[in-house]
């Protein structure tokens, strides 16, 4: 059995582990937990057009004119 210490925020490295990797992490009994390895459900890639109409609804440039942002953010 091997043995791990905790550092000072409160992480545990876990052999054989890769960065990246998500464990649910659940106390079985007091003092004693279980790791499961969470696999995320894999999610199709957006099309050219899915992408194209999500940027059209949430532009990335401001609507108001840069005028109006230098008034509000700016002291008179």
């Amino acid at each position: 059995m091997k043995v791990a210490m905790i550092d000072s925020k409160r992480r545990l490295v876990l052999p054989g582990a890769k960065p990246g990797e998500t464990y649910a992490v659940r106390e079985a009994a007091p003092g004693h937990y279980e790791l499961a390895k969470v696999i995320p459900a894999p999610r199709p890639k957006p099309t050219a057009k899915e992408l194209d109409a999500l940027l059209a609804s949430a532009p990335l440039t401001p609507k108001m004119s840069w005028e109006e942002i230098r008034s509000l953010t700016r002291e008179a």
